[in-house]
């Protein structure tokens, strides 16, 4: 009887160990990024840069005067080597204010009616 009381011991006991061994291992439990906490919120408030008002010039006639202005500044520093017949103001994104790109898409222009 006591042969097979430590028979029954030690066959628990492996099987135990065999049971932990082959389980799944536990993993960590990894904080959902995507989830709102609620929390306050540590970036400070950004706000936009207000467009000046007098930056808009007023008339039709005005408009066209300091928009080509700008188009004829912007033609002197192309180095395509396009014609200025070729080339319509509205191309010159990086250097015309939005109000003057503005103009020009609604107008369509090209650099030589400008100069």
């Amino acid at each position: 009887m006591k042969k097979v009381s430590s028979a029954l011991v030690s066959l628990f006991f492996a099987s135990s160990l065999l049971v932990a061994a082959c389980s799944k291992p536990k993993q960590a439990e990894v904080p959902d990024v995507d989830k709102d906490t609620g929390g306050q919120d540590m970036a400070g408030e950004e706000t936009a840069p207000k467009p000046e008002e007098d930056a808009k010039p007023a008339g039709e006639g005005d408009m066209k005067q300091k928009c080509c202005a700008s188009c004829k500044e912007a033609l002197a520093t192309d180095r395509s080597g396009t014609p200025p017949d070729q080339i319509p103001c509205a191309d010159f994104t990086a250097t015309l204010s939005p109000w003057c790109l503005e103009y020009f898409r609604s107008n369509p222009t090209k650099a030589s009616e400008c100069q």
